[in-house]
Parts: structure tokens; sequence; C-alpha cells
């Protein structure tokens, strides 16, 4: 490192308090986002007015805005991130520019501040909207996912600041809802018209540099029986049955089994940076009646993931949905009541993915900065979806993923982030914008 940079090194360690506490503060606002996409989550505007200031006070001109989701949804129908029935009442994105000097490179600092939910209380060891301070880890609802990377992105700009680096390029702070369940919320970033030359969303990657991502499609099995007293003897199927969805569900899954089997030696559904091939995750299943009644009805819900290989002509999951769905009409072929009578798929989400070439300057960028650290400059695969498409593609801001703490945390029990995967993300960041918007 030159001087400069070791200057950040140093002056990011004496700030860990500092980053401490933001994590801290982020944490405690319950920015839940809700099942029902009309509805705010209890804390979602309070933590991105508490941003808004604290970026004001770095010189930003900053825009808190809610999304007009309808018109939103009818603008880029049928295009990555539109997802119909989301309004944003309550549920602001803030955007943030730091003008440079001029001349310089640009770059968008981008994270979401929803959160999903803790789920039974009974399985935390801490109140989850609590942060607490533990062997070197911080505990709560967040901090992972992904409060930890808005801290870093934060805490590098003011970093920068408080050593007054001069900087050329833009800083472009951008945090935004709706993550969670689908990404409108950075639809709407990025036609609100922000963007940059290259992009860093701090998603949780073990600080390691993830430019790819997968897709990831969200589809309803409903599969139809008929229904019936479940303590009787059964007529035949073809003479009304009773048929039990739940036993339909059982060849369903199956099928499901042996299509991720197919799919663990396709080329298609593997790359270099990603640890596993693409799989069918069945996520959620919901069946029967009354307790003493055949179910006459069944729902799985699966989680499918693609690569950028594989988008269609819109940039979407469109090839894999229908690949899925001829494998389960393959499926119900095998059985003669689900020949008359299919299974069908409702497909209830399509969030796009994206991969940022590895000779991309920016990502050559980010290896040094990295390097300079003490970090991994290797390239990794991000296994969960993330939003990078959307300021990559729509926003022509080619976006890595790179953010501190263990993916596996995310959604977890528990969650927590230790120090210093923060005090380290923190610098490669700073290292990476100074470096970046010379």
């Amino acid at each position: 490192m030159d001087s400069l940079e070791q200057n950040i090194a140093k002056r990011v360690e004496e700030r860990a308090d500092r980053i401490v506490e933001t994590l801290s503060d982020l944490v405690s606002f319950p920015s839940i986002v809700l099942s029902d996409p009309t509805k705010a989550g209890p804390g979602e505007r309070d933590c991105q007015l508490y941003l808004q200031k604290r970026i004001e006070a770095l010189g930003f001109t900053t825009d808190l805005w809610e999304p007009d989701g309808p018109a939103l949804y009818e603008k880029y129908k049928g295009r990555p991130g539109a997802n119909k029935g989301r309004t944003f009442v309550g549920r602001p994105n803030l955007g943030g520019v730091l003008r440079g000097n001029g001349g310089g490179r640009s770059i968008m600092l981008n994270g979401h501040i929803d959160v999903v939910p803790p789920g039974a209380a009974e399985h935390w060891k801490t109140d989850p909207f609590t942060p607490v301070l533990q062997d070197g880890k911080l505990y709560g609802r967040g901090s992972v996912d992904m409060k930890g990377g808005v801290t870093c992105m934060l805490m590098a700009v003011e970093v920068l600041k408080e050593l007054g680096v001069s900087l050329s390029g833009d800083v472009v702070f951008t945090t935004v809802v709706d993550e969670e369940i689908g990404g409108m919320g950075s639809l709407a970033m990025v036609d609100r018209g922000f963007k940059a030359d290259a992009g860093i969303m701090t998603e949780p990657t073990a600080n390691r540099i993830a430019p790819l991502c997968h897709g990831v499609v969200w589809g309803r099995i409903i599969v139809d029986g008929i229904g019936g007293h479940a303590e009787l003897t059964p007529q035949a199927w073809y003479a009304a049955g009773p048929v039990d969805a739940i036993q339909l569900c059982r060849q369903m899954l199956d099928g499901i089994d042996i299509l991720n089997r197919r799919w663990m030696t396709d080329p298609k559904k593997m790359h270099p940076l990603m640890d596993m091939p693409n799989q069918i995750m069945v996520t959620q299943m919901q069946a029967g009646e009354h307790p003493a009644s055949t179910a006459g009805r069944a729902e799985i819900v699966i989680d499918a993931q693609y690569l950028p290989s594989e988008k269609d002509e819109f940039g979407l999951g469109g090839h894999v949905k229908r690949e899925i769905e001829e494998h389960i009409a393959f499926v119900c072929q095998a059985d003669p009541y689900l020949r008359a009578h299919p299974a069908r798929i409702e497909w209830i989400l399509d969030a796009d993915c994206a991969e940022v070439p590895a000779e991309h300057p920016f990502v050559q960028t980010m290896q040094g900065a990295c390097a300079a650290t003490g970090l991994s400059p290797v390239l990794a695969g991000f296994g969960p979806h993330s939003d990078i498409g959307l300021p990559g593609g729509l926003g022509q801001t080619p976006t890595i993923n790179f953010g501190p703490g263990d993916p596996t945390q995310a959604h977890q029990a528990n969650e927590h982030l230790a120090v210093s995967d923060l005090v380290e993300c923190t610098k490669a960041i700073a290292i990476a914008v100074a470096r970046w918007c010379a």
C-alpha cells in the first residue's frame, strides 16, 4: 500500500467503535419486509431517515422518495424487477450524490435496508432488534443481510472525508427497500436515474469479490386431487375417488429430485465461480382441508436458480420456466389420474441475474484493493440472488457483490457478524473508491 492507503487502513481501524455503533444503530430499526407488499415494515422509513441524515452530514445531496409501484409495473411490465401489486407508502428509497472535483470515474455504493422477519423468538438467544456485541461479534437481525454492508459503505466514505481524500469522480450512495421480496426497490432506484461507471452492492460475500449471482424463479405447483372421507375405502379415481393430493405430491417431489440430478451434470447449469450447479429447492408446502378428509388440493412452492447464460430475450428466466413446466408435464404422464388432471404451475416471481467479466477494469481495481488490505483477490460466485442485474442492465452500472459476513448467517436465528469482517470490508471499499474515483 502507498502512504495514502496506509492512512486509510489505519483510520478505519481507529474508527472500529464508530463502525460497530453505526451497525448497532441500523440493526435497532425493525425494517422488516412484510409478506403483504402493500404494507410498510415498522422500521423501514425510520432507517432510511437515519441514513439520510448521516450522508447529508458528509455533503451528499439526497433524494428520499416513495416509488409509484403501479406506474413502475406498467412501465417495466415483463422486465426484471417489475412485480405486480407493490406499493411503497411508508417504504422510501434513499439516494445521494457526493460530487467529485470533475473528470474522474464515478462509483455507486448500494445496499438494501429491508430484513426478513426474525422468526420464532425462542430460537434467538437475544432480542433480534437489540444489537448485542459479544466475543467480537455483533448479533441482531440484518447484521449480515445486509446492514453490515450498508455500514461499511457509509463508513468508507466517512473515513475518506475525515482524511480529506480528494476524489475526481462522484460517489453515489443508494439504499433500497423491497429486495427481500423481489427487487422492485432497485428497479425504482435505477428508474430514478441513479447510476455510475461501476458499483458495489454490499451483500454478504465473506469479503470475497463476487461479480456473478444467480437468478431465481419462484413457482407454485398446484396439484388437484379429489377430497373425500379419509377413513373409508376409496373408489377408483375414475369413479369419483377420492384421490389424495398429498400422495400425488410425492410424485411431484420425486420428479423434482430427478430433474435436480439431471442438472447436477448439465454444463448449462454450472459456472466455474459457483460451488454448486443450479438447483430447484422446495421451500413451502400446503395441503388438505380437514384432519379426517383426503386432501383435495395441494401446493408445492419452489425456488429455482438460473445463470446469466440462461436468460431469455427479456433478461429473465423464461427458458428455465419452460424447462420446469415440460418436466412436470412429463411426470404427470406417468400417472393416469395426473394425465387426466395435470398439475399446473403459477409463477410467482422472476428475479434476474448478472455477471461482470473478470477483465472489467473495476473488477481489477477491486482485486487490487482487496490485495492491499490482505483480503483474497480471487473471484467467487454469489449463490443467492442479488439485485446486481438491475443497475448492471437497465442502469448500465456494472455492479459486483462485495460485503462482510458469512452469507450462511443470512435469514438465520442468532444472525451475527464479526467486527473484524466489518473493519476489513470498510478498508477495501474505501481504498477501492479512492483508486477508482481518483
